[in-house]
């Protein structure tokens, strides 16, 4: 459980953390490759790691292929770039070259090992240019005159690997001057084992050393041995349930039953589940995560946080100076200090047992006269001397025929001349910002996984209670209908007893335990432009059934609260039970037309 703490003098990024440690056996790389990967990140044998030096374009290549590689970022580098360069001759199409690209190939390879040389030897761009100058000057300016948004200026990237769901979690909490990209539990397998003999999952430091780690141990053995199980016999269900149509190809249509297969089985993973996560943010959106990191009531987010701070502190150190100094601290323990506030004060509600709402999602409230409020301020910006409450006033005023043909002009627009453009086309094509002048808070029950999904949209205000067992879980109707159902629902519900044993001496622990399956309750604070926005999005025929019924939900319950405000709304209400079967389609045509 968590107290209160006030004293400063004990750093917490100065505590010793190690027996929270994330398990990671060091990747195995050559001198030669070592030779290659120090100049361009922080260290080669620790599982987070930043990276500089490198072009822009390098970077997001790289960061995006965690989505769905199972390499780490370091090894894809090697393979993927570094042999391309220094190892031109073993390029495929090397003997189809004219000599003057050979030539070209050649004399970049021996200007780049020269260039490799000499950061080794050097230490650098730092040892080159008055790199300690900026730093200075970053250090004097935070420190005399706090002017944080100077720390907007400089962008890093840093890389996790090997952290646990619920880490990850708290990372991507984070909502300003930060973007991540995880690796994607829909298209990646989770049933290789760890150098070490274990499957992919994160035993807390809290629980080793005591009698629970085996009861928790067990739990998560069954899930990932039951997940692994059934995988192949599983795919080869869904095969049958949905048989290749006569003008489908076979690529395709094998990567839309293989998607569709991790879909399905992933809600057996629970969010001790180990995930990889690049990470993209300015100086002043670490710090503040640094902050929210160091003194947070789960250990391994704390020794993730502190890791970051030391990587970081080697490339960027001006950025990440406060942290470990009493400022730091005490931002700090203040955020731990509001959670034990806060649960004191919840301590005084009355909690009932009851299921939850029938429904995945539940309106809550909403702004009042949310269309007045939206079409006023649509008009504030060409006015030229109304304040918004005159212009409110006066479109007050106006009938609802009126009203309704200000919104269908302005959807008109939208749709750019066509009478009715399908949801794909017209949903880039975001509604104005003045849409962003009507909110609605949604009570939303969804599976764990799908949770994870939603709540990566950071411009919506989405808080959840902790994970738990409590509303019961939540399965594919094709899991429900297929002959592994008994051995899925056995492995959720004995997590669950796991849980319940685990979470009645650390609630805040016992969230490892949770399978995706289960569902949690949250809720989002949404304007209308973003109801547009995910809701769009998310019911494509590519998205999970789950999270589509959910976002469908929200739609529906907007457009009967305000039918002109959202009469432009782009949703697509089918079921697709096979969601990347056209994606993979299209993916296939593209393919085909490059290669020709």
């Amino acid at each position: 459980m968590i107290e209160r703490n006030y004293n400063t003098e004990e750093l917490p990024l100065d505590a010793n953390l190690e027996k929270f440690a994330i398990p990671y056996s060091p990747e195995k790389f050559t001198r030669e490759e070592k030779k290659y990967l120090k100049p361009f990140f922080t260290n080669v044998d620790k599982p987070i790691y930043a990276s500089h030096n490198l072009p822009e374009e390098v970077t997001g290549a790289l960061s995006s292929r965690y989505s769905r590689a199972t390499k780490s970022l370091r090894r894809m580098f090697i393979d993927e770039y570094i042999k391309a360069i220094v190892e031109p001759e073993s390029q495929k199409d090397w003997e189809k070259m004219k000599w003057s690209q050979k030539k070209r190939s050649l004399r970049t390879r021996d200007n780049f090992k020269e260039w490799i040389d000499h950061m080794n030897q050097t230490g650098g761009i730092d040892d080159v240019v008055n790199v300690q100058r900026g730093r200075d000057f970053f250090g004097k300016w935070l420190a005399e005159y706090g002017d944080d948004s100077i720390a907007e200026m400089g962008g890093v990237h840093l890389f996790i690997e090997g952290a646990s769901n619920i880490a990850v979690n708290e990372i991507e909490s984070k909502r300003i001057g930060l973007s991540p990209l995880e690796k994607s539990s829909r298209y990646v397998q989770f049933w290789e084992k760890r150098k070490d003999g274990q499957f992919q999952y994160v035993i807390p430091g809290e629980l080793k050393g005591t009698p629970e780690e085996e009861l928790f141990k067990d739990a998560m053995d069954r899930l990932f041995e039951t997940y692994k199980g059934i995988s192949d016999g599983y795919k080869e269900y869904i095969r049958e349930t949905y048989p290749k149509a006569e003008d489908e190809e076979e690529r395709p249509y094998d990567r839309a039953i293989s998607a569709k297969r991790f879909d399905d089985i992933r809600d057996l993973l629970p969010f001790s589940t180990q995930t990889s996560v690049a990470l993209h943010g300015n100086g002043r959106a670490f710090e503040d995560l640094i902050n929210r990191m160091a003194a947070h009531p789960i250990g391994e987010v704390r020794w993730v946080g502190q890791q970051m701070h030391r990587e970081l502190s080697k490339i960027v150190p001006s950025f990440v100076t406060r942290p470990a100094s009493e400022r730091g601290a005490e931002m700090q323990l203040y955020r731990t200090n509001m959670e034990v506030l806060r649960e004191e004060l919840a301590g005084k509600l009355k909690e009932k047992k009851k299921n939850r709402n029938s429904r995945w999602v539940k309106l809550d409230r909403f702004t009042k006269d949310p269309e007045l409020e939206v079409l006023s301020a649509f008009l504030f910006k060409a006015s030229t001397s109304l304040t918004l409450e005159e212009i409110k006033k006066q479109v007050s005023n106006w009938n609802e025929k009126k009203i309704k043909k200000a919104f269908d002009a302005i959807f008109a627009e939208r749709n750019f001349g066509k009478d009715d453009p399908p949801r794909q086309e017209v949903r880039f094509r975001k509604v104005p910002r003045a849409f962003e002048n009507a909110e609605f808070v949604y009570d939303v029950w969804g599976r764990a996984g799908d949770f994870r999904d939603l709540h990566r949209h950071r411009q919506m205000t989405q808080e959840r209670q902790k994970f738990t067992t409590k509303w019961g879980y939540d399965l594919e109707d094709e899991v429900i209908n297929s002959p592994f159902k008994e051995q899925i629902t056995s492995a959720l519900e004995n997590a669950a007893d796991a849980f319940k044993a685990i979470s009645e001496k650390n609630p805040w622990v016992a969230q490892y335990l949770i399978p995706f399956a289960y569902l949690q309750h949250w809720y989002i604070n949404a304007t209308a432009r973003e109801i547009y926005w995910i809701s769009e999005l998310r019911t494509g025929p590519q998205g999970r059934e789950h999270y589509r019924q959910i976002c469908q939900d929200i739609a529906r319950q907007a457009i009967d609260a305000a039918p002109n405000l959202f009469s432009g709304i782009k949703i697509d209400w089918d079921s697709h039970p096979i969601s990347r079967r056209e994606s993979e389609k299209k993916i296939e045509k593209k393919l085909k037309e490059l290669n020709s």
